[in-house]
């Protein structure tokens, strides 16, 4: 062999060299390893080097049942170098610190994007929530922890975290240190995560599934999942409603339509009434210019009355359709049932103009129908 075939020949050897030791394993590497044989007291893996790795009895106990009862030949599974030397011809590993590792993993990118994740409260501590993170334990602060009554302290807080235990609580990742195998939780964040992405992908005419949440006289707040927008009284029913205890009861699931959305304001207006039929149509259709109908007053103005003339649809009674102008409007009430001529239907405006005028009977007394709810 010549020089120069001589020099190429060390140059080849160098670098088989090379990669040969960079395949090998070290202590306390993470790798990925195909299962080559599953016995009841170990398994044999495929570490991509001349030997074998070995994975103990001890560390096949450490698994969850299911997962260790799953694996089976050519399954792939990471694995933590623990004993390079190894016993006989193998070199130890573990499966239970290679997914842990994959949880750290996990848990840093999920700190890197922001994202949420699911985690099981495990225990308590006068600190806060301890909950499992696949392998790994975090711990979640009081003061991260929106489950729990705000104001409540000793007791009555060790009571209400106790009553966690076992539950699953959506998370946010708020701090990795994995050489001090510390991870920090929080629920406040997690639920400002969800909040603006609700917030994100809501959209003006989207239908939504949500609970009731409060009731109060100018609507209903209803949670669509983080989020409470507000159903307007107004939007609740076609009909007339006085109070939205009348169509809903807290921790009711309702249907309801996005109306808009004001993320800087974090408002969002919703419709109930835009889901049921609209009885314009139904109502209006056999309507006719100088028809005399019966109908009830649901609001009185200055310049005239509101009449419901059946199922909701409102008509206007201007106060100089009315006989005595001004005295008559002052002399309604709401819920007064009176009969009303037809003089205009206007259906590209939805609007009914009424008058009283010339109407035999205009305003009735029957107390009854006064009494009773508005048509």
């Amino acid at each position: 062999m010549d020089r120069r075939g001589t020099e190429m020949q060390k140059q080849l050897s160098a670098l088989i060299e090379t990669d040969y030791d960079y395949r090998l394993p070290r202590q306390g590497e993470i790798r990925e390893a195909e299962i080559l044989f599953v016995g009841k007291d170990e398994v044999i893996v495929d570490l991509g080097v001349k030997r074998d790795g070995v994975v103990p009895r001890d560390d096949l106990q450490l698994l969850d049942k299911g997962y260790r009862e799953s694996l089976r030949s050519g399954d792939c599974v990471p694995v933590q170098i623990q004993d390079t030397r190894g016993s006989g011809d193998g070199i130890v590993v573990s499966i239970n610190q290679g997914l842990a590792q994959q949880d750290w993993l996990r848990a840093e990118e999920l700190l890197d994007s922001g994202e949420v994740c699911e985690a099981e409260v495990t225990e308590v501590n006068s600190g806060g929530l301890l909950v499992s993170f696949g392998r790994v334990r975090g711990f979640v602060p009081n003061s991260h922890l929106s489950s729990i009554p705000p104001g409540l302290r000793g007791p009555s807080l060790l009571e209400a975290k106790t009553g966690l235990v076992g539950g699953t609580l959506t998370l946010a990742i708020l701090e990795v240190e994995q050489r001090r195998r510390r991870l920090i939780l929080s629920e406040r964040a997690a639920n400002r995560w969800r909040r603006q992405e609700l917030f994100d992908t809501l959209e003006e005419g989207h239908v939504r599934v949500g609970v009731v949440r409060n009731l109060v006289d100018y609507g209903a707040f209803v949670d669509l999942g983080g989020v409470d927008g507000l159903v307007h009284i107004s939007e609740l029913d076609w009909t007339h409603v006085d109070h939205p205890k009348d169509v809903f009861s807290v921790g009711d699931e309702v249907q309801v339509k996005v109306l808009s959305v004001d993320s800087e304001r974090g408002r969002i207006e919703l419709s109930r009434k835009s889901l049921l039929p609209d009885p314009w149509f139904t109502v209006v259709e056999e309507l006719e210019v100088d028809q005399v109908v019966d109908g009830r007053v649901t609001n009185v103005v200055t310049f005239g009355a509101f009449v419901d003339v059946g199922q909701g649809v409102e008509g206007l009674v201007h106060v100089s359709e009315m006989s005595d102008g001004e005295a008559t409007c002052a002399g309604l009430g709401r819920r007064t049932p009176i009969r009303v001529r037809i003089l205009n239907v206007d259906h590209a405006r939805r609007r009914l103009a009424l008058s009283m005028r010339d109407v035999p009977g205009g305003v009735t007394s029957n107390q009854e129908s006064m009494d009773g709810p508005l048509p």
